[in-house]
């Protein structure tokens, strides 16, 4: 038999077990299965390009198209799920935690997915920056943004979002030195080309790192109570803008 003092731990501790938001999960499930569709696809699928509407199928157009619905749910996920772990951590733990995941990732990208999942190659003669490498490029900036207040990194999510259209005008090729850095912010380019080496920047980090923040910002939203939570994104879901009226004064 349990002592008084033994169930009283017991039922604290189970008190204290953490408990996962099944929604999120559920979406994480949803946007993985896709990915895997586009995976699947992009391997053992026909030499058409599932993007030219005039010669590919409409299955093999639309099984291309929804996975564009995959990396806006990663990183914004990303950076929710950043948010609720900051929740059982201190700030400094988190911020380190954040920096060292995005470091883990970064090296996952130029090692194993490089090797032996996309090229299947070990001599790096071309390598991608795929989604590892931006998923860690916005975890290790994320890393010093939880230092400031919630809002503020949403406003920083937000206006990076916002903003980086604004500066498509600006091309690599006219920063000079600079033009690497340029494509490895704002727009996917070629980074290295020589005659044994070959690295595309296929993520540029700005964008990727607007969503990651903006997701943090949405991470309160998942501290309120389920019901409340639905009520706001029905809310926000439902929202339209009344049209002018061009009768009235």
């Amino acid at each position: 038999m349990l002592t008084r003092e033994a169930r009283h731990a017991l039922l604290t501790a189970a008190s204290q077990v953490r408990t996962r938001i099944e929604s999120i999960d559920v979406l994480r499930g949803i946007v993985m299965i896709l990915m895997a569709l586009d995976h699947v696809r992009d391997y053992f699928g026909t030499a058409a390009n599932p993007t030219d509407p005039a010669r590919a199928t409409a299955a093999l157009f639309f099984t291309r198209w929804i996975t564009h619905l995959c990396a806006p749910t990663f990183f914004l996920l990303t950076g929710t799920g950043a948010y609720l772990a900051g929740r059982r951590r201190t700030t400094p733990d988190l911020s380190r935690f954040l920096f060292v995941r995005g470091i883990w990732l970064i090296g996952l990208e130029l090692t194993v997915l490089r090797c032996l999942a996309y090229q299947f190659n070990v001599d790096y003669r071309v390598t991608m920056l795929i989604i590892l490498w931006a998923l860690g490029g916005s975890m290790i900036v994320l890393a010093a943004l939880v230092h400031l207040p919630t809002k503020a990194v949403a406003f920083v999510g937000i206006a990076l979002i916002v903003a980086h259209n604004l500066f498509d005008g600006v091309r690599a090729s006219s920063l000079g030195a600079f033009a690497p850095l340029w494509s490895i912010l704002h727009a996917p380019n070629v980074i290295v080309s020589n005659p044994t080496h070959v690295v595309f920047v296929a993520y540029p980090l700005v964008p990727w790192i607007g969503v990651t923040a903006a997701g943090y910002g949405l991470g309160p939203i998942f501290t309120w109570t389920p019901e409340r939570r639905r009520r706001w994104f029905a809310t926000l879901n439902n929202y339209r803008l009344k049209p002018v009226d061009s009768n009235s004064d």
